[in-house]
Formats: C-alpha cells, structure tokens, sequence
C-alpha cells in the first residue's frame, strides 16, 4: 500500500532524522562543545572561523548589514536565547538534513510519482555531499531545504495557476531568497531554465493550460522580483547603487567555481577514499576552495540510476510520470552544471565563454559558482528516484537486485558515517582542558587573530584571553616573556605544535618565568611562574619579525627600533644589559632615553652584551630609543640572499636589574 504524501514525507523526515542522529552522534552528545564536519574538508588553518563568526552573532543578536540573511539567522538568535550559542547553530545545521529529505520527498513525488522513487530522491538530496560538506562550515548555504520546495512550487503554479499557487510559490522564493543569499541567488538564475523546460515538456497538463500557467508563473515571478529588487533597495542599497563596493575580483571565480569532472570525484571526508582525494585535489593546487570544487560530487550509482528514465524515454517508453519528466530533470541539471563552470575556457586560439561570465557583471558580489552544484545534485536526486521507480516496477528479480546493488553503492558513495565528521569547537585539545578550569584565568593565545580566533577570545574559553597583536604581543619568543607577562596578570600561555614559535619554544627548555603544563598532540601549556618584575620590557617598536636558529632568537631593526620600558615601582637605578649585533660591520649606536640622548655604543658585528645604565625610572612607561649612526644595509646587497630588509641592528636577549626606591 502506497502512503499519502504527507505520510511519505514523514517518513522520508524520519529516516534522513535517524541518520543524522548516528552521523552526528559525537555532536549530539557534547552539542556546547563540538561542531558538525570534518576540519581538513573546509581547506583552511582556521576551520572553524566562518562557524564562529555566525556563533558569535546567535550570542550578541546582531549582524553587520547587508549579510543579515533573516530566515536562518533570525531562528538562530531565538534559539540562542534558550540554549548555548553553539548549541543553537548545531541544531540549525542538524535540522536540515532531515528538513531537505522531507522537502526533496515532496517535490519527488510530483515529478517522479512514486513513493520509493521519492524515497531515494530525498534520502539522496539531503546527503548530498553538497550539503553534507557546506554543513560543516557554512550554515546559511546549509539551507538546502528551500530549493525543492521552491521548485514544487513553481512547477505547481504551471500546472495550476490560480492564487494559492501564487502565494505558494511567492512564499517559497522569499523563503528560499531570505534563508541564503546564494540559495535565493540560484533560484532566480536558473527560474526560466526550469520555467521552459517544464512548460515544454509538462507530464501532466495539455498545451493550452501549459502555456496560461507558464504566462501566469511568469508574471508572479516578474512581480517577486521586483518586489525583491525594492526590499533590497530599501535595505542594503548599496547592493544596487554600487555594486562594485560588494565584488569580488573576477579572478577568484576561477578558483571558486566547479569544474565538469569534479562531479564525478568523490566527496574529500569520504571514509575510505578521502586521503585519496584530498591530495588529489592538492597537487591542483586546490586550498581554501577545497570546500567548493569536491562538494559538487553526486555518485557513480546515482548517475547510473538517473540514466535509466532517460533510456526509457529515448527509447519512447513514457507511459509513466517518472519517464516523462525526466527530460525535465535533465535540462535543469544541465543548465545548473554549465553556470557551476568557471567564467571562461580557452582551448588552442578560442575563449569559450561560460554563463558565470555574463552573471558576474550583473552580481560581482557572487563568487562561489560552483554552488550551483546543489541544484545539480537535487536533478540527479530526483531522476535517480525515478530510476529506482522504473527498475523496481518492471518486478523481475534481476531489476529489483540491480537497485539493491546500486541503492548499496550509493551509500557507500556519500559513505556519512566516518568518525570523525566532527570537531571541536575550541581550535586545541589545551583550549578544551583550560575551558573545564575553575577560577579566573588570563590566557596568552600564541596565535594571530583572525574573525573565529576573535569570537573565540570573546565568548567560548570561559576566560580572559589575549591573541598576538602589535605592540604589547607581536611574538611569543620574545626574552623575559615569564615577566612580563606576571607582570600584566597573566596564568597561561598555548603553545600551538604547528606554529614555528610553538615548535620552538615547545623543543627547548621553557623560557625563564615559565613552567611547562599540560601538553597534548596539538598544543602545549605554559604556566607563568616568574615573580612580579620591578622593570620589565613591554614592546618591541619598529622591529621585523622574531627569528630563530638552534637555541637563539632576536629580531632585526632597520636604522633606528625602541624598547617600551615600564617600571611598576619606583627604583634608584636600574641596569639594562642588552644582547646586540650589528649589521653589515661594527657601528656605532646611540641611545635616547624618554627622548633624551643618554648615550653612545660601538657595537661589534657578532653578539655581545652592553650595558646601559638607565638610572632612576618613573612609574609608568619610558621610551628607550636605539639609533645607528649609518644607513641601514639591504642584506640582499651583502648576503645575496634574497633578503630586501634594510639592516642596521639586531637585539638578542636581556636582562633588567633595579634597585628598588
């Protein structure tokens, strides 16, 4: 017995459920602390940083026009009120997989007319590798559930043009538009395509309504878009008036868009082949796209399957529903590939250009083509659907097997269950053990900010923390750190095992002032232990970056560099011995102290200590200023290495004694 469509689609919801909940057990389970997908799929050193920002606006309840993308953002802020902000987006992303399988159902069973077919149609959709991979950082793009629904309403408003239809599919594309820009953006590009080709090839209405239901779809579409095009100069006119402030360089079109063969690999977090594929895709060169060149992966057997209403309809067999919209199916998809294409081909002498090329100039602020592989995906859905429904009803056992048999490659395709399509939340096992510490803790993150990194120092360790930024924390390898850091109330510093600082730092003895933690595979902690300094050095000013050989480290300056010296208490006299080397040959350095000329060095071309007698410090901040007496000295022009820095003075380590007042 066949269920209702509504009972189909129940069912369709909650098996695609059932699987979501095995997929995602490990987020389920800890949904405050981990996030869905794999890490190494998303092709960035910070992959959590897009999941963070969208956090960070559910906690704070605001986000910066014109991204407000209200259908998936609003839901997210509401949620976020009841539960953790993390928590809100992982069931925002979660719900989606059974939402599109219920939504692809219902759109199946009008184009495909059979419950099985609809079934695998659903099922296939919402594990789409699309949507599977875009779920683990992207949840906006997420929002695969509108598209079908979008596309049921638009073929039902052709076959019954009347004013629930009307409303229906109004109220689709405004949901669809308003749940993901890129989803909405989609939408309208491909509207005519699947206009026409339903139109022309309509399996279920004679040539008279077809053409006053296309001419009705029509005018409704021309209306929401104008009424569309209004809103948005209401709201985000720049979008309009200037569009050129929005864009992206066309030259990243080519690295964010599909390519026809990247259908056929398989998806990069695939249980068994992803290694495989990943550094398939790495020796192209494929890095933070990664994410939009594999997502558009739909599987050998579901190809196989959407052939088979395609055979039968060449071969003039369309006696059922399946087999006549096929075509249908077909040229969407069609039309979905060709815009997924980056904007232009050249073979020998010719330039064959591609529709991204013509939409760019319309929306520069689009860059990601390759997205329009989801709608690719829901036409193979949907005609692999009907393929299962054609072979299951001829009835032969040797039919029925075959869609076994490929039903079970399918599943070994998008293969959704790897263990470890999750990830934390925290960029570090140390962050994890420092977010269960009770107490108040102050956390030097030896890592430069990025959106995530901020997000994360905001609200997610439970704790102070400060990231690496000019001038109090350029770099972590800096002399005396323990110092100055107990000096500015600081308990902890991570040590991250794939920065060259966390390398160093973690292969030789820990800096005087630090006391080896915690340690884990991926970062190590650094207890502060020294004692409160009378005098330390708070900045580096006007130096290169920090370098490092064996156990040494300093940093360059060009003609002229400052030490930031603060004193917390008052003392009588205060030493500095510094650690210096000059550059090409021996030179002579003045010093100024607060401005003041306060000395003369001659320093040797190798290392050595000098002393500089500093005197007498205030409370508070003093500028000591070291100047070469000559030009500085592009290394290039004495080494012949390459280096383009202008070199006067490199600064070792240093030692402060004072004597307090």
């Amino acid at each position: 017995m066949t269920p209702s469509t509504a009972r189909g689609a129940a069912l369709a919801f909650a098996a695609a459920l059932g699987a979501t909940l095995l997929m995602a057990a490990p987020v389920v389970l800890a949904p405050g602390e981990r996030l869905f997908g794999s890490g190494e799929i998303l092709g960035r050193e910070d992959p959590n940083r897009d999941a963070l920002v969208v956090i960070e606006q559910f906690r704070a309840g605001r986000v910066p026009a014109p991204y407000l993308q209200p259908l998936t953002d609003l839901p997210g802020r509401a949620l976020a009120r009841f539960v953790d902000a993390v928590a809100a987006y992982n069931v925002l992303v979660l719900a989606t997989f059974p939402l599109s399988a219920a939504a692809a159902y219902l759109l199946a069973r009008r184009v495909v007319g059979s419950h099985l077919g609809a079934m695998v149609a659903g099922l296939a959709y919402a594990f789409l590798p699309f949507h599977v991979t875009q779920a683990a950082g992207h949840p906006h793009v997420a929002q695969t559930q509108w598209l079908p629904l979008y596309f049921l309403a638009l073929w039902r408003c052709v076959d019954r043009p009347d004013v629930p239809g009307a409303v229906l599919l109004v109220a689709a594309a405004a949901a669809t538009a308003l749940s993901d820009f890129y989803a909405g953006f989609i939408a309208a590009v491909l509207s005519p395509a699947a206009l026409v080709a339903y139109g022309v090839v309509s399996p279920s209405r004679p040539g008279q309504s077809r053409r006053r239901g296309m001419a009705i779809t029509s005018l409704v579409l021309g209306a929401t878009a104008a009424a569309g095009l209004v809103l948005i100069h209401r709201f985000a006119p720049a979008v309009l008036l200037d569009p050129g402030s929005l864009a992206f360089a066309r030259s990243e079109l080519f690295a964010w868009s599909a390519k026809w063969w990247s259908y056929l690999i398989p998806p990069a977090d695939h249980a068994l082949l992803g290694s495989s594929v990943r550094e398939f895709w790495r020796r192209r060169g494929v890095g933070e796209s990664l994410l939009e060149h594999q997502q558009v992966a739909v599987g050998w057997s579901i190809l196989v399957l959407g052939a088979v209403p395609l055979w039968f309809w060449l071969r003039g067999d369309r006696a059922s529903l399946a087999v006549r919209s096929a075509p249908v199916l077909a040229s969407l998809a069609g039309a979905a590939l060709l815009c997924s294409l980056s904007p232009e081909r050249r073979i020998g002498p010719f330039t064959f250009v591609r529709p991204s090329a013509l939409l760019y100039e319309v929306a520069p602020m689009f860059r990601a083509y390759a997205r329009f592989g989801v709608v690719v995906g829901l036409m193979t859905a949907l005609l692999a659907g009907a393929g299962a429904a054609c072979l299951w009803q001829w009835s032969t056992p040797a039919a029925r097997r075959a869609v076994a048999l490929l039903l079970g490659l399918a599943v070994f395709e998008y293969a959704p269950f790897p263990p470890w399509r999750w990830r934390d939340v925290l960029p570090t096992r140390a962050h994890r053990w420092l977010a269960a510490q009770s107490g108040s803790l102050r956390v030097l993150d030896c890592v430069a900010p990025s959106r995530g990194s901020d997000s994360l120092a905001r609200t997610l360790l439970g704790h102070e923390v400060s990231l690496l930024g000019a001038p109090t924390f350029d770099d972590c390898g800096e002399p005396r750190l323990g110092e100055k850091l107990m000096a500015m109330g600081y308990t902890h510093v991570v040590m991250r095992r794939d920065s060259a600082i966390g390398r160093w730092l973690l292969a030789n003895p820990a800096p005087e002032g630090l006391a080896r933690g915690r340690e884990f595979e991926d970062a190590a902690i650094l207890e502060v232990r020294a004692e409160r300094p009378r005098v330390y050095v708070s900045a580096l000013l006007g130096f290169y970056p920090r370098e490092y050989e064996g156990k040494a480290t300093w940093r360059w300056m060009g003609q002229t560099g400052g030490l930031r010296v603060v004193a917390t208490r008052q003392s009588e006299a205060t030493v500095l011995e510094l650690e210096l080397k000059a550059f090409p040959r021996e030179t002579r350095v003045e010093w100024f102290l607060g401005g003041r000329r306060a000395g003369e060095l001659e320093v040797a071309a190798d290392w050595r200590p000098y002393e500089l007698a500093l005197g007498p410090l205030a409370l508070g901040e003093t500028i000591l200023t070291l100047a070469c007496r000559g030009p500085a000295v592009v290394a290039q022009d004495v080494l012949h290495n390459g280096d383009p820095r202008a070199l006067g003075l490199a600064v070792g380590s240093w030692k402060i004694t004072s004597i307090a007042h």
